[in-house]
């Protein structure tokens, strides 16, 4: 592959040192909620209290490991924890530039890149202390390592042999990031046996995926559990209404204006037959998008998160369409800039995400009295309550369940109500979701049966207090 022109390399930095400042700004703006608190707890635990719980849950462990060492050596702040995430978002401008440049020119690697810069949606997700931008990244940096293994304008053609471990490590990172690292490797098969272009990588890339399946023997017990698992028990996510592939353009789009006319520019660039020119990036998003969709009505999992790698593949083919030669009659830069201007002018990067637990905790001071206790629904919630109460819980020395107890809060699993001591005279209840592990809400049934509802509020969104009071 020709090395960049110089010019090139400073486009790259500058796109680079953007992306940092950017994602590095508002990374506090926001409270930790949603999986962040689980992300972070468990990172704080011994590796290998750790691993044994990754062994039997639905993360691979590369992501929480990065955290232990990070969060080991930094405050326990919003802010600190936010920044790996943050980073790897950054950096993935870095190949997607160089994977535009090669599959269209300059003008579609700053568009892509652009669109990329200005997404909400990555924005939000670089701002997770979660592993999806790690995902990302490694998924954009393997398809760029597949163009480069099917270029045979290699400057040093001795090094070939081990070109492909480059692609290796990328899908390792990726499925060692999350499980879902493996519809992106099938996503590069099916790039490499459809796609001309990427005809001489094919041998290669069946080597790099036995390869990455053989990195990641360590986890297939536990891959294949949990997916046995969640077959056999399905899944928490309902199945999609008809337009959620639209609604997640959207959310890709920033803006349901700006999502068609993206599609616009698209379809208008497919009618002009240059659908081969954009092969790569419409089979990554657009075979997970429907793929997914259609597989969610049998087994639900069509949610953002498990989408945010194939939005890349769109920002690519949205910046191949907006550069075709079909647009003669206009200047070449004008419909490039306008999609990227779009994106900017939609794109508020101190937008608030909704998630308040610092309210719930706020609100339940506010009704506890001397003689209290507080009943969380589901269990899992106890994590976000318990950072928004004390961060310094998460680095206690005693075990977080036992030290929730000693401040009278009770965790609820399943549907039966915990064994409160008979002095308790004010019971606040936190349903977060409480159906989900109590279907017939047993639990605050209970409640009501021996206290009397004083109270009630959504605290937070979906999260209800209620406060009961002895009868």
């Amino acid at each position: 592959m020709r090395k960049p022109e110089h010019h090139d390399r400073w486009l790259i930095a500058l796109l680079l040192l953007a992306n940092i400042a950017l994602k590095f700004s508002w990374t506090g703006v926001n409270e930790l909620a949603g999986d962040e608190p689980f992300t972070v707890f468990w990172a704080q635990r011994p590796l290998t209290a750790l691993f044994a719980l990754l062994r039997t849950g639905n993360n691979p462990p590369l992501y929480f490991v990065l955290m232990h060492y990070w969060s080991a050596f930094t405050p326990l702040d919003t802010t600190w924890l936010r920044i790996p995430s943050a980073l790897f978002s950054a950096f993935t401008v870095w190949p997607l530039f160089l994977l535009g440049r090669r599959l269209g020119g300059r003008t579609v690697a700053i568009t892509a890149s652009l669109l990329f810069t200005f997404s909400q949606h990555h924005y939000s997700f670089a701002h997770e202390v979660r592993a999806y931008s790690l995902l990302v990244l490694a998924c954009t940096w393997a398809v760029w390592q597949l163009v480069r293994l099917s270029d045979g304008r290699e400057r040093h053609p001795s090094l070939r042999p081990y070109s492909i471990l480059w692609l290796v490590v990328a899908n390792v990172v990726a499925v060692w990031a999350h499980y879902f690292g493996w519809i992106m490797i099938g996503l590069e098969l099916t790039m490499v046996f459809t796609t001309p272009v990427l005809k001489p990588a094919r041998v290669k890339m069946l080597a790099a995926a036995g390869l990455t399946l053989l990195m990641m023997l360590p986890l297939a017990g536990t891959l294949l559990s949990r997916a046995g698992s969640s077959l056999a028990r399905g899944t928490w996510v309902a199945a999609p209404a008809w337009d959620e592939p639209y609604s997640m353009l959207v959310r890709w789009s920033n803006a349901p204006v700006v999502a068609v006319i993206f599609l616009l520019i698209i379809l208008i660039a497919l009618i002009r037959r240059h659908a081969s020119t954009m092969s790569i990036g419409l089979i990554w998003c657009g075979l997970p998008l429907v793929g997914m969709f259609l597989v969610s009505f049998f087994f639900p999992m069509y949610i953002d998160r498990y989408l945010l790698f194939a939005s890349i593949g769109f920002y690519l083919v949205v910046a191949q369409a907006a550069s075709v030669d079909i647009w003669k009659k206009l200047p070449q830069w004008l419909i490039p800039a306008g999609c990227a201007t779009a994106m900017a002018l939609t794109f508020i990067p101190w937008k608030d995400s909704g998630a308040h637990p610092s309210m719930v905790v706020a609100q339940v001071r506010a009704w506890r009295t001397e003689h209290s206790a507080v009943v969380i629904q589901p269990a899992w919630y106890d994590l976000t309550y318990a950072w928004a109460l004390d961060p310094q819980l998460f680095r206690g020395a005693a075990p977080l369940d036992l030290a929730l107890t000693e401040k009278s809060i009770f965790p609820v699993l399943g549907d039966q109500a915990p064994v409160l001591d008979t002095g308790i005279t004010t019971v606040v209840h936190i349903d977060a979701w409480a159906a989900l592990t109590d279907p017939r809400l047993s639990v605050l049934n209970s409640l009501r049966g021996r206290y009397t509802l004083i109270d009630s509020m959504e605290a937070d969104r979906k999260v209800w207090v209620r406060c009961f009071q002895r009868k």
